[in-house]
């Protein structure tokens, strides 16, 4: 995926990965687990396998762009991957949002039957997101309390409110595949 995703951002005019981007796309073998545990506790009669598999976002890449750029480089990276062989599953327009900025694809390879995850940011949303990362790992955890969790929802609220949404992103709507 990486070689195909790098020769996606070397034909942007504007945007690029988010640097580091290589040292993130792989979740940690310890939140894969969590992630795996969770599902299988969700889906007790369903094959391990099965369900690892769709944890789309055990590989996942983050562009980024201007404000300005933002749109139409989201638009054009779609081009590209489709471009690529890549399958559009779904996407979900989070910038309305108040705790999470940015714009989520899930994305297939069908050559390889592989999920991953495609993330578009700005250089601000980006980041937030980096810097309530701690925050969000506890929110998901089903083992933090709710006053806990209802706290630091509050601080990812407060972080994200500077945060004004690209010129026209909202044209880029939510978006699921019927898949499997």
């Amino acid at each position: 995926l990486t070689p195909a995703i790098r020769r996606v951002e070397s034909h942007l005019p504007h945007g690029r990965l988010a640097g580091d981007s290589e040292d993130y796309t792989l979740k940690s073998p310890e939140r894969f687990k969590e992630k795996l545990a969770k599902m299988i506790a969700r889906n007790p009669g369903s094959p391990a396998e099965d369900l690892a598999a769709e944890i789309y976002d055990a590989a996942r890449y983050t562009f980024m762009f201007e404000p300005q750029e933002y749109t139409d480089g989201t638009w054009l990276v779609h081009r590209r991957l489709k471009a690529q062989g890549f399958e559009l599953e779904a996407r979900r327009n989070r910038w309305e949002s108040p705790e999470s900025k940015g714009i989520r694809t899930r994305w297939r390879d069908p050559a390889h039957d592989l999920a991953f995850e495609v993330q578009f940011h700005t250089p601000a949303s980006w980041d937030v997101l980096q810097r309530t990362h701690d925050s969000y790992v506890r929110i998901t955890d089903p083992q933090t309390p709710p006053d806990e969790r209802d706290q630091l929802r509050g601080r990812q609220v407060a972080a994200s409110a500077a945060i004004r949404p690209p010129p026209r992103c909202a044209e880029i709507g939510d978006f699921r595949a019927d898949t499997r």
